[in-house]
């Protein structure tokens, strides 16, 4: 079969289509530019207004006092009202009214109309109802900020649709709910701040996807359910803060993956199970608090590898064991607060290597051994609570060097020996309690130096207690006469009170004299020998002894009921628990 022969192509005619192709083309792109021209300032106008309109009907909808606050919007360039920041094109990109006192709600402002809007911040205002879902309309949104408001509802799930956002506040209302899972969405995300609402459920495993986090901050709710291991995914987590909620379950494993991190805060929930060693790779933690869970089992000792901690708080948990060696190494640490836990064994002589520390509170363990002598290199220290433990042997003279202590307490303790001399050294020492222990001897005379008048010194033979405590700066209000006593405790503490705030003269008249100035002779010879007394003193060398007929009605801390009670001194919570 032949061939057919290919037609060879006819250049110029198709060269003639081509331009008449491109010319029509050209034609209709050029009028249409010529109308988008001739529509762009209308279409602007319209725009503008219509931002102007959807800020102005908001206005109208908030409270007379808010609507005066705004009196600069009117019918001029609403860039220039107050709170309103724009772009070059003129299109609102920031509303921004934080702590003017704006009453009213959100239901009224059409978010729709305000596409371009980059910064919304109505924190701490008068704000109340809900979020209103179209908020999720605000694509170009990057810093959402209503906190400390009165909202209330649910976090919409449209929330979840603000891609850009970077910052995102909602802390400090009463917001109710779970949190939504669509918050997963927002990847752009470095702060959350749901704090101080009433939230509930669990957090979501998809906090987990928000790997551009560094402050995730949900403490204060009523959240359930464990901690997601998927929080281990935030690799620039600085803060995790999940305090006062009802949290349970282990302290996830996959903590130690937030190398980041340097204030983890979990304290007061129901957390269960061990600190986990891994805990030690948070090398960046300054801040460490687990306290008033029931986390069990010993302090690990890799504790002793957060070089950069300040502050650790571990107290009113279930601990056992002994408080690690590796504590020394914390030369950074300025608290270490480990109380109402069951602690046992000896403080390590390495806590003497704790020079920045200013707060020791190991009270409420069984602690046994002696106090170290290695103590005194704690030259920063302002308070030592060991009471309530075990403790053995002597006070070390080396308590001593501690120039910076204001409250000392080794009550309810094995204490033995004599009080040191050495305690008179503690010139800005104002409360010492020492009862309960098995000590010997008289309070050191060291101890009664340069008495300020504010300074009141009541110490029992009976009991060899002995309370060092700033009275308020103002003078002591009486009880009145008739005031109903029905105690010999009470009398005592009337007594004590009348001492102290009246002349003397007045008890020396009493028919059965039991308050005794001891400011002429002196304690030892104004008391009988072998009498059981309270003695208080007073000012430099002011004081008065109250003998006591039966010591078996007085129980070990009446000696600080005697002015406490009617004084009006205050005093720390924990002494009665």
């Amino acid at each position: 079969m032949a061939s057919v022969p290919k037609r060879a192509p006819n250049f110029p005619a198709v060269h003639s289509i081509i331009i008449f192709v491109f010319v029509i083309i050209l034609s209709f792109v050029s009028s249409s530019d010529s109308a988008v021209a001739r529509a762009s300032p209308a279409t602007q106008t319209v725009a503008k207004q219509s931002e102007a309109v959807t800020l102005l009907t908001w206005k109208a909808s908030l409270d007379n006092q808010s609507q005066s606050l705004l009196s600069s919007w009117n019918q001029s360039s609403h860039c220039t009202w107050v709170g309103i920041g724009c772009n070059e094109a003129t299109k609102v990109t920031n509303l921004t009214l934080d702590s003017i006192g704006l009453r009213g709600t959100l239901s009224s402002l059409n978010f729709s109309s305000l596409p371009h809007l980059v910064k919304l911040d109505l924190s701490n205002n008068l704000i109340y109802g809900t979020i209103p879902s179209p908020i999720g309309s605000l694509s170009r949104l990057a810093s959402l900020n209503v906190s400390i408001n009165h909202l209330s509802g649910t976090i919409p799930r449209d929330i979840g649709m603000l891609r850009s956002l970077v910052d995102l506040d909602l802390s400090t209302n009463n917001l109710t709910g779970s949190i939504p899972t669509s918050i997963g969405n927002l990847r752009n995300l470095t702060t959350l701040y749901l704090y101080e609402n009433s939230l509930s459920g669990s957090i979501p495993q998809e906090v987990g996807m928000l790997k551009s986090l560094t402050d995730l901050d949900l403490s204060t709710n009523n959240l359930t359910g464990s901690i997601s291991a998927s929080i281990g995914n935030l690799r620039n987590l600085t803060k995790l803060i999940l305090l006062e909620n009802s949290l349970s379950g282990s302290i996830p494993q996959e903590v130690e993956m937030l190398t980041s991190l340097t204030i983890l805060v979990l304290y007061k929930n129901n957390l269960t199970g061990s600190i986990p060693a891994s805990i030690g790779n948070l090398r960046n933690l300054t801040t460490l608090y687990l306290y008033e869970n029931f986390l069990s089992g010993s302090i690990p000792q890799e504790v002793g590898m957060l070089k950069s901690l300040t502050d650790l708080d571990f107290s009113t948990n279930n601990l056992t064991g002994s408080i690690p060696a590796s504590i020394g190494n914390l030369r950074n640490l300025t608290k270490l607060i480990l109380h109402k836990n069951s602690l046992s064994g000896s403080i390590p002589q390495e806590v003497g290597m704790l020079t920045s520390l200013t707060i020791l509170v190991l009270y409420k363990n069984n602690l046994t051994g002696s106090i170290p002598a290695s103590i005194g290199n704690l030259r920063n220290l302002t308070t030592l609570y060991l009471y309530e433990n075990f403790l053995s042997g002597s006070i070390p003279q080396e308590v001593g060097m501690l120039k910076s202590l204001t409250d000392l307490e080794l009550e309810s303790n094995n204490l033995r020996g004599l009080i040191p001399a050495s305690i008179g050294n503690l010139r800005n020492l104002t409360v010492l309690y020492l009862f309960e222990n098995s000590l010997s001897g008289s309070i050191p005379q060291e101890a009664n130096h340069e008495k300020k008048e504010s300074l009141l010194v009541v110490w029992s033979k009976i009991l060899g207690l002995s309370h060092l405590v700033d009275l308020p700066q103002r003078p002591l209000e009486s009880p009145p006469m008739n005031i109903g006593i029905t105690t010999y405790e009470q009398l005592l503490s009337h007594s004590c009170l009348r001492a102290i705030d009246e002349a003397e003269d007045e008890w020396s008249q009493h028919n059965t004299k039991k308050l005794i100035d001891t400011s002429v002779k002196g304690l030892s010879g104004s008391v009988p020998k072998d009498f059981p007394y309270v003695h208080v003193e007073f000012g430099l060398n002011k004081g008065f002894v109250h003998v006591i007929d039966d010591e078996k009605q007085f129980k070990a801390n009446f000696g600080l009921k005697c002015y406490k009670g009617r004084a009006g001194v205050a005093g720390r919570g924990h002494l009665w628990s």
